[in-house]
C-alpha cells in the first residue's frame, strides 16, 4: 500500500488522539484498518511507533523514510521546535537500535540531519 500524504495526515491525527487518550489504540487501528485497508497488525504497529516517536522513544518497527520525514513536519508544526527536539531524540534512539541489530540506516540519518539543523 502506497502512504499518501492523505493517510499519513489520518495516521498522524489518529496518533495524536491516541497519546492524548482521547481514544484507544484498537479504536485508532481499527479506524486506519476501515479508512485505508490497513493490515491490523500494521495500523497497531506504525501508530505504536508515532506515538514512540513523538514522545522521543526508541521503537523498534520500522517507518518508512518518507512517513518519518512527514511525522516529523507535522510535528514541529503542531509542536514547536521542543516537540520536535523530543521526536529527534526518538527517531536517533530508533536509528542506535537499527544499529545494533546490523541494519544500517542511512535514508533516517539524511531525515535526523534535515530536522537537527
Amino acid at each position: 500500500m502506497e502512504l499518501t500524504k492523505d493517510i499519513l495526515e489520518d495516521v498522524f491525527q489518529i496518533a495524536r488522539q491516541v497519546k492524548a487518550g482521547d481514544i484507544t489504540l484498537t479504536k485508532g487501528k481499527a479506524d486506519l484498518v476501515r479508512a485505508h485497508g490497513f493490515n491490523q497488525n500494521s495500523a497497531t504497529m506504525t501508530l505504536r511507533s508515532l506515538i514512540h516517536l513523538h514522545r522521543g522513544e526508541r521503537y523498534r518497527r520500522a517507518l518508512t523514510i518518507g512517513a518519518t520525514d512527514y511525522f516529523l513536519s507535522r510535528i514541529r508544526e503542531e509542536d514547536g521546535e521542543a516537540g520536535l527536539q523530543t521526536a529527534l531524540r526518538g527517531l536517533s534512539a530508533h536509528i542506535d537500535y537499527r544499529g545494533s541489530t546490523g541494519v544500517n540506516v542511512p535514508g533516517l540519518q539524511t531525515v535526523l540531519a534535515k530536522y537537527s539543523k
